[in-house]
């Protein structure tokens, strides 16, 4: 708090300040003075460095032809059913989209077909109306000259 203490008895312009606000700080620094106590600064706690792993290469012969030589058989078939595996994933997932591709065609050709019969229904109403509306106005002017 030495720094406030500091702060307060040499920066602050007390005498302007109304009669209730310098008894505060009067009783502010009394507070300040009569608590004088030196306190150690925190300080955090060295931690030990994380050591980097020791990774020992693994000696694999390779062959002219840059094939690796070595491992075990176990370890070839692994990987061969781990190829095995993956590639029967993607023909899974290449039949999968087909087979979606295949649904939404004749999902819309379904719609597309109920459209157009909608289409032709409404056609063969308007052209019922128009026909019995011209047959109606024909029946007026008949009416309308005798």
């Amino acid at each position: 708090m030495h720094p406030v203490r500091t702060l307060l008895t040499q920066h602050v312009p007390v005498n302007e300040y109304p009669e209730q606000m310098q008894e505060w700080y009067h009783s502010a620094l009394k507070e300040l003075e009569s608590k004088v106590k030196q306190y150690t600064p925190l300080i955090c706690e060295k931690k030990k460095p994380v050591p980097l792993k020791q990774y020992t290469p693994k000696i694999v012969k390779v062959l002219e032809f840059g094939r690796k030589q070595g491992g075990s058989k176990e370890e070839q078939e692994r990987k061969q059913l781990i190829q095995k595996h993956k590639r029967e994933l993607k023909g899974a997932i290449r039949e999968i989209r087909k087979d979606n591709q295949f649904l939404a065609r004749t999902q819309l050709s379904e719609i597309m077909e109920r459209d157009s019969d909608r289409k032709r229904k409404v056609k063969e109403l308007l052209g019922s109306l128009a026909t019995q509306e011209g047959e109606w106005k024909a029946m007026k002017r008949k009416k309308g000259k005798n």
